[in-house]
């Protein structure tokens, strides 16, 4: 299947794509609203409810635009560099959790967290952003597995 016609159709199948896809594909995080979706040999991430969806996109876009001095980055044009957007969407999740859940020892639910910082600060923009920096920040991905060569 070429590139083109895969991503028409990934639009297609895939009306509310998940604005924390690499998160919950990398198994860090899960997500009580989210629908798994196979297509081609790929897996991609829907959304089954508009306001979630709404939800994850502007806290993202408040990260992402928060995080640009901590990435090392003058602006924010369209999506970041997959490396960058890693930090964001893990280490701000990783970062709600440690606020809402310090002793949460399983993986963190992305609806439920956005949930309790809508109900405790109101919007978004209340939130303590400099401690979701530092989870930011300090988010260490996993080390990519080199080849054992003999």
């Amino acid at each position: 299947m070429d590139e083109d016609k895969y991503r028409e159709t990934y639009r297609s199948v895939n009306t509310l794509q998940c604005p924390f896809e690499k998160t919950l594909n990398s198994r860090r995080c899960q997500c009580s609203k989210m629908e798994r979706i196979h297509l081609a040999d790929r897996e991609c991430v829907g959304c089954m409810e508009k306001q979630a969806w709404q939800n994850c996109r502007d806290f993202l876009q408040l990260l992402r635009n928060s995080a640009k001095f901590s990435l090392k980055m003058t602006e924010v044009d369209g999506p970041l560099p997959h490396g960058k957007e890693i930090k964001v969407q893990n280490g701000s999740i990783i970062g709600l959790d440690k606020l809402f859940n310090p002793e949460n020892k399983e993986r963190p639910n992305i609806y439920q967290l956005l949930n309790l910082a809508l109900t405790k600060y109101e919007k978004f923009e209340n939130l303590p952003l400099d401690q979701l920096m530092q989870s930011i920040v300090n988010f260490k991905a996993r080390e990519t597995r080199k080849d054992k060569k003999k």
